[in-house]
């Protein structure tokens, strides 16, 4: 290696660090690959979707995998394959009795709308006359006209606005499943990339530690594992939520006798997806069908709302989810903005996932950068000790100290020092004998 040129610039010095030289590649190849994914944001569904449907069935491979038959370990192919059949055999049974019923009750709703209507603004009349009677002792005046008309109009557009989002989410979600059976190609690519990525996992993870410095190796596992518990916690335990969240909420409102129970339990589902915002959005029309049955049956189906919010708040995120994919509320609305504002939909389920490996990578540099303060603290204290107890201090000041009790002793000329110890005397002690 060349010596340092004194005159070199110091950003031309700095770049001659082999550290920075690897971090500044590594950051341009991050860039660069951030850069590739925004251009071609547009055709990475189906591989955002393989990535997740690997990620939800590694548990059940590895299980598989781990169970010998027969005296030999199952193959991760035959594991997938097996996987994959079961899940489609369960997808066709649950489809076969699930759509029929969905349309049912869509139908159902279309046609019952304008008695919903009608039965709202019959209960608000009866309110309106418990509210004047209770208002004529205060001394206000209620215009009943004023009220009727603004409850009328404000029930009409607020169930027209539930109809149509009802219809566009489930027809969002036909399509989806229509397009997604029908269109065989991108079906089989979903497929075929899950597929991959499940048998090849080990290769795959090699491959990418062998792009990896040795010197960052260790690291690079660390990082790995810590974003594989996060994710757990965020994608499997989000899953099993919604599935929790709609199961129950469908049990409640068959239990309240609630209209279109299974519709409703179906969109309570679907909206968990979404954290925080899904479940806020969901509890409103729940609560509007059920009022449009009785005060009774809204409050009930109330109650059982905020029931299944604190169990799922105090006990299914914290034994499901994990302490590793706790992310602070705030953080969680932060990122499900950018995601919607970003890619709509799409963006707003994606966000917690990827803002969870964004902030395992953070937490890992963040407290990496706290142990390398604390390692150079530890070094720096034992030099600041022997520092500290050094007894030897300047000659002239000790020498002249006027508490030490002795005479001050001569000063040395030039730069000699005076030594405790004599030295001793070996031309004399051989000189004895001749004389």
């Amino acid at each position: 290696m060349f010596p340092p040129d004194p005159y070199e610039p110091r950003v031309v010095t700095w770049l001659r660090n082999p550290g920075v030289r690897a971090t500044s590649i590594l950051l341009l190849l991050w860039v660069f690959t951030a850069a590739t994914l925004l251009v071609f944001h547009r055709v990475l569904l189906p591989f955002g979707l393989a990535v997740l449907i690997a990620f939800i069935i590694e548990p059940f491979v590895e299980t598989l995998t781990n169970r010998p038959v027969a005296g030999r370990a199952v193959p991760r192919i035959v594991a997938v394959l097996l996987i994959y059949a079961t899940l489609g055999l369960a997808a066709y049974l649950l489809g076969a009795r699930a759509i029929p019923l969905i349309g049912a009750e869509i139908a159902r709703l279309g046609s019952e709308s304008a008695a919903i209507v009608t039965g709202i603004r019959a209960k608000s009349s009866a309110l309106f006359d418990a509210t004047t009677a209770l208002s004529a002792r205060f001394g206000l005046e209620i215009s009943r006209d004023d009220v009727q008309s603004f409850l009328s109009d404000n029930v009409a557009s607020a169930l027209d606005e539930i109809r149509h989002d009802t219809s566009r989410i489930v027809g969002f979600g036909r399509d989806f499943v229509a397009s997604t059976f029908k269109g065989v190609m991108g079906t089989f690519l979903v497929l075929m990339l899950t597929a991959f990525l499940s048998v090849d996992r080990v290769r795959i993870e090699r491959y990418a530690r062998s792009m990896v410095p040795a010197d960052y190796v260790e690291s690079y596992g660390a990082i790995l594992k810590g974003i594989s518990v996060s994710l757990a916690g965020v994608v499997r335990g989000q899953l099993l939520i919604c599935l929790t969240n709609g199961t129950l909420t469908f049990i409640g409102l068959w239990t309240f006798d609630v209209r279109f129970p299974f519709l409703l339990g179906l969109v309570a589902s679907v909206f968990s997806l979404v954290p925080i915002f899904g479940s806020i959005i969901s509890t409103i029309p729940i609560v509007v069908f059920a009022l449009t049955d009785s005060l009774a049956k809204g409050i009930f189906a109330l109650l059982w709302i905020i029931v299944i919010h604190l169990v799922e708040a105090n006990l299914l995120n914290p034994k499901i989810m994990g302490d590793a994919a706790k992310i602070h509320p705030v953080i969680v609305v932060f990122v499900l903005m950018v995601g919607e504002q970003t890619a709509g939909l799409i963006g707003a389920l994606f966000a917690v996932p990827v803002a969870s490996v964004i902030l395992t990578v953070f937490k890992f540099l963040h407290g990496r950068a706290l142990n390398a303060q604390e390692l150079a603290r530890s070094d720096q204290a034992p030099l600041d000790e022997l520092e500290s107890s050094d007894p030897v201090q300047a000659g002239p000041v000790s020498t002249l100290d006027p508490q030490a009790g002795d005479e001050p002793a001569d000063e040395p000329a030039g730069d000699e020092q005076i030594d405790e110890e004599p030295a001793p005397e070996f031309s004399t002690a051989e000189e004895q004998p001749r004389t």
